[in-house]
């Protein structure tokens, strides 16, 4: 019979920030000056007075992983047209900037004619996020409504794409991240006894899903949503999965303060001829075999 590996991966949500010198660095939560430690890094090259470039980068524990890139076009002052390409997003989006009184900028970003977010910020490239910054899902409904400043995420309301209340004040960049007392193992075995359960055949599709929850300050899960999904039964299996995870989560810290903390969790389905039952590999990514 054929096996299947399921790939695991933990990733940090990622952000946008700084503009003048070609390289940037931010720290925790988006801290732009001399953060402490090095979280996010942006390398911008000007390629002539119309075409920008942007690398972004995280830190890991030797090196710097990039994230996503962002070629830009200037079609005007006002009109930036973006395309980006990375593990979360990969598109088209236009950009549109209006000048403000207080030397700040209105920034609208669409895809196609829908808004997907508007906000202000400090600078054009790139972004530096000071004030109150706004995201909708593709249907128009709000996601998310953020108050920043200089960069530094402060606080947030946030939305199902139902339209239902989520956590309030979700931080995605963190001093520490939510642990999983019994360990990942043990969410590995709940997952992969979850699709046993409901007699799925894995034969049946292939690729990627990204999963979305939140751990709340109170140590649960909360908001749980398939942000990039394969097919309706199975992210209906895998929603339904992780609201039953059994197991107690010690909470994400920022500035010595328990925070809800939104965690991104990507499933890979990859045909794999090898035979082993279980192995847990470095950068919080995980392997297992389902039968």
């Amino acid at each position: 019979m054929k096996r299947f590996l399921i790939i695991i991966a933990i990733l940090l949500p990622t952000f946008g920030v700084g503009q003048n010198d070609t390289v940037y660095y931010f720290g925790v939560n988006g801290k732009t000056g001399n953060p402490v430690k090095k979280e996010i890094m942006k390398k911008v090259d000007f390629r002539g007075n119309k075409k920008i470039k942007v690398k972004t980068y995280k830190a890991t524990e030797t090196d710097w992983q990039p994230i996503y890139t962002e070629k830009i076009k200037v079609v005007k002052d006002s009109v930036y047209e973006i395309r980006m390409k990375g593990d979360e997003f990969s598109g088209r989006i236009t950009r549109t900037f209006e000048t403000l009184g207080n030397g700040t900028f209105k920034f609208t970003d669409r895809i196609n004619s829908t808004v997907k977010r508007t906000g202000t910020t400090k600078q054009k490239v790139p972004l530096i996020f000071d004030g109150t910054v706004t995201e909708n899902y593709n249907s128009g409904k709000i996601k998310s409504v953020s108050e920043y400043k200089n960069n530094e995420l402060i606080s947030n309301k946030n939305w199902q794409p139902d339209g239902t209340h989520l956590v309030d004040n979700i931080f995605y960049s963190v001093d520490s991240e939510p642990r999983f007392e019994p360990g990942m193992g043990f969410i590995h075995q709940q997952i992969s006894q979850a699709i046993k359960d409901a007699k799925f055949d894995l034969l049946t599709v292939e690729g990627k899903m990204v999963v979305g929850l939140v751990i709340t300050k109170d140590g649960k899960i909360d908001g749980i949503q398939i942000v990039k999904g394969i097919s309706q039964i199975l992210n209906g299996i895998i929603v339904d999965a992780f609201g039953k995870v059994q197991g107690a989560w010690v909470p994400a810290k920022l500035n010595n303060q328990d925070v809800s903390y939104f965690q991104m969790i990507p499933i890979n389905f990859i045909y794999n001829k090898y035979n082993f039952d279980y192995l847990e590999m470095d950068r919080g990514m995980m392997y297992w075999v389902i039968n």
